[in-house]
């Protein structure tokens, strides 16, 4: 997946992370709506509600370095936010992933599964990045994907 080349400015990379965030919370929430069990229906509202708070910061972080839009709906309107966190399509990865949605256990790894593959993302543009606040910003954004699979992690081990 090619969405960042290494010369971004902190506003674009703010951006994309925003619409990738945006993409996986529409994923939750549209699974949401199909979970037949309530534990499972909980799960992905609470991973739905957690991509809102990242977006939150990362608007909020827009906001203290940008002197442009500062509504959100403004904001948004110039935000691709058809992928999701890994790089996904959300329609074609639930086409694709219904089976691993149907217990807690395979929503925790599943969610696990896009985590990860966000840290590596940010990490491999993080080392390509040209400017030294985008490179921070990524390394960052990194840090929160860690923080991310260690309480997924934990959930785990209290659902198996």
């Amino acid at each position: 997946m090619m969405l960042l080349k290494g010369n971004e400015s902190l506003t674009d990379v703010i951006s994309l992370a925003y619409g990738l965030e945006e993409g996986l919370r529409k994923f939750y929430s549209t699974a949401f709506k199909m979970a037949d069990d309530p534990d499972v229906a909980a799960l992905l509202s609470k991973l739905a509600r957690i991509e809102d708070n990242h977006k939150q910061r990362l608007f909020d972080l827009y906001l203290s370095i940008d002197a442009g839009p500062s509504d959100l709906e403004a904001f948004e309107a110039n935000i691709d936010m058809e992928l999701m966190e890994g790089g996904f399509h959300p329609d074609t990865l639930m086409k694709q992933s219904l089976a691993s949605l149907s217990t807690p256990v395979g929503v925790i790894n599943f969610a696990m599964m896009l985590e990860a593959q966000a840290l590596d993302l940010y990490m491999r543009y993080a080392d390509k990045s040209q400017d030294k606040q985008t490179e921070e910003m990524l390394f960052k954004m990194a840090d929160e994907e860690k923080a991310h699979l260690k309480s997924l992690g934990e959930l785990l081990e209290q659902k198996i």
